[in-house]
């Protein structure tokens, strides 16, 4: 009876210690830890490439916006249409439409830009820095704007010396003024007074006056791979 009581004790204790452990893993089982459903969220979510630069006309209404992305970037108008595609090649901008053909190139810097046709055959446009300022001048070698340093802002000046176009910074604001002084442009993005007066070359089409802009903005993508 009393190696009946016993036995019948110890099963008791065996089984008690087994249910204590029921759920622990063995020591050699491998440990993993959960990721937090946001941690994991913002870990798949793409980084982005830069800020979105916007502009406005003076009656506030979104005129186009250039969106930074890894290897360039894009030119949208007020409706989020594409209308030009920018791309590093080495040391050169490649610009090309919504359908991917080859609009320009945009080489050399960074005291000097090239403004190629889409065979790379031909210069367009070439802009020089002057003292201060910028020239542009085209295939023949013909000034067709100035910009200067005026204020902490800009004047761009047409081939007849006259101004076109005054860039003024006031308030974190950045604006495009024509000779009455309205504004033609604006925005609260940063961008440089000298590259934003790019966008006052209105003989040019906007894709190519936005290349440059983007150029000077960008001086360190001339060397991306």
């Amino acid at each position: 009876m009393k190696l009946r009581v016993l036995f019948l004790v110890g099963l008791g204790v065996l089984g008690a210690s087994a249910c204590s452990q029921g759920g622990a893993p063995a020591s050699g089982a491998p440990h993993t830890q959960a990721i937090p459903a946001t941690a994991a969220a913002s870990a798949a979510e793409p980084k982005a490439a830069g800020v979105k630069l916007k502009f406005k006309d003076g009656d506030d209404r979104e005129r186009f916006s250039l969106k930074p992305k890894d290897d360039g970037a894009k030119l949208v108008d007020g409706e989020d249409q594409e209308l030009a595609r920018y791309k590093w090649k080495g040391g050169e901008l490649k610009v090309s439409g919504p359908d991917d053909a080859v609009l320009a190139y945009v080489t050399g810097g960074p005291d000097a830009f090239q403004v190629k046709d889409a065979a790379r055959s031909a210069v367009r446009y070439t802009l020089t820095r002057e003292g201060a300022g910028w020239k542009l001048t085209d295939a023949q070698g013909a000034v067709l704007y100035t910009v200067a340093a005026d204020g902490g802002g800009a004047s761009v000046k047409g081939a007849s010396g006259a101004e076109e176009v005054r860039v003024k910074v006031r308030d974190g604001k950045l604006s495009l003024r024509d000779p009455s002084g309205k504004t033609v442009l604006a925005t609260k993005q940063p961008v440089s007074p000298e590259a934003a007066a790019c966008l006052g070359f209105s003989s040019l089409d906007l894709p190519v006056r936005m290349a440059l802009l983007f150029r000077l903005q960008s001086p360190a993508g001339a060397a991306s791979p």
